[in-house]
């Protein structure tokens, strides 16, 4: 195994539904529904991501590896700062009052793609190292 790779993958299904889910949170905002809707569409995806990720069972193992490491099993800064460019669209797209579902369509694929690559760092498993690595996968002496 590689020292910097992580210990625990977030499973496939976690990820692709996690990153459609935020996908969509952020395009609601696009569309040319109603506000209330909109905020309504936000609310259940992002609720819903969060929910069906951190109730996985696969989170038991990421609790039990953490715990292991003598570490506190909490949410961190790490796993937030990944949110940022997704909570500035969801600030930003109402101004341009895009009102289409073509853009919809587009930033969901957009937002759900950045969600895909950046998961392991919203679901903290990215964070979890091989016993022994340092940080940047260097082994401490």
């Amino acid at each position: 195994m590689n020292a910097s790779a992580p210990v625990i993958q977030p499973p496939l299904p976690v990820r692709l539904v996690g990153s459609a889910l935020l996908g969509l949170a952020v395009a609601s905002m696009a569309t040319p529904l109603p506000n209330g809707i909109k905020v309504v569409i936000l609310i259940l995806a992002v609720g819903g991501a969060m929910m069906y990720t951190f109730s996985h069972p696969y989170r038991r193992t990421v609790r039990a590896e953490v715990e292991k490491r003598g570490e506190r099993y909490r949410t961190s800064v790490n796993q937030l700062i990944p949110l940022f460019p997704l909570w500035l669209a969801l600030m930003i797209l109402p101004a341009f009052m895009l009102n289409s579902w073509i853009a919809a369509l587009v930033i969901t694929i957009l937002a759900g793609g950045y969600a895909w690559m950046v998961y392991p760092h919203i679901d903290g498993t990215q964070h979890i190292r091989p016993v022994g690595s340092g940080r940047g996968g260097v082994d401490k002496k």
